[in-house]
């Protein structure tokens, strides 16, 4: 592996995720804004995931995590970005480094993971009968289309982490190993 084509693949890596993690962020400031129709009264998500009454109190826990995993991975992307930009490792250090972010990336994604499934599944109290939230982002009768959407953008995204922070390690993992088979034909 050729190390200038390491850091352009940690550039393009970095630049494509901040991309995808601008775009989740807004998305979920625009879900915050977007109405339900809970027991006939129409209500913000902002509104009601803050309230103690319609939603449990790990719901808004949850909620408040995924906003800050969401702005973490940014942060973090950022970090990727900038070390693809420069050129002050060394291979071995820099292969070392892509195990360690690759795991960041892929712990990270499990966690953020566990965040939207537990999130998915709470319940939102209603005069009716109680639903889970993903249950409401899918119902129709409940809310628009678009909350749909941003919901199935959450889970792919977070898929399309799980895989980057594997093919990152894997990546960091072969290129040790072809250094080190390097280093070993030579003595």
């Amino acid at each position: 592996m050729d190390y200038e084509k390491v850091n352009k693949f940690l550039k393009i890596f970095g630049l494509l995720s901040i991309i995808l993690s601008i775009l989740e962020f807004i998305f979920i400031i625009i879900l915050n804004f977007t109405e339900f129709n809970i027991d006939n009264n129409s209500i913000l998500l902002a509104e009601f995931i803050y309230s103690s009454n319609i939603i449990p109190l790990s719901g808004t826990l949850l909620w408040l995590l995924v906003n800050v995993s969401v702005i973490t991975y940014l942060i973090f992307e950022l970090i990727i970005f900038k070390i693809g930009q420069e050129k002050k490792l060394e291979t071995i250090p820099l292969a070392k480094l892509m195990i360690v972010i690759g795991m960041i990336i892929l712990l990270g994604g499990f966690v953020k993971m566990n965040y939207l499934v537990l999130l998915g599944k709470i319940r939102i109290t209603t005069l009716t009968e109680p639903i889970r939230f993903q249950t409401a982002l899918y119902d129709f009768d409940i809310t628009s289309f678009m909350p749909a959407v941003f919901w199935i953008y959450f889970i792919s995204l977070n898929c399309y982490i799980l895989i980057s922070g594997l093919v990152i390690t894997a990546l960091g993992v072969k290129w040790i190993l072809l250094l080190e088979e390097e280093k070993t034909s030579k003595e």
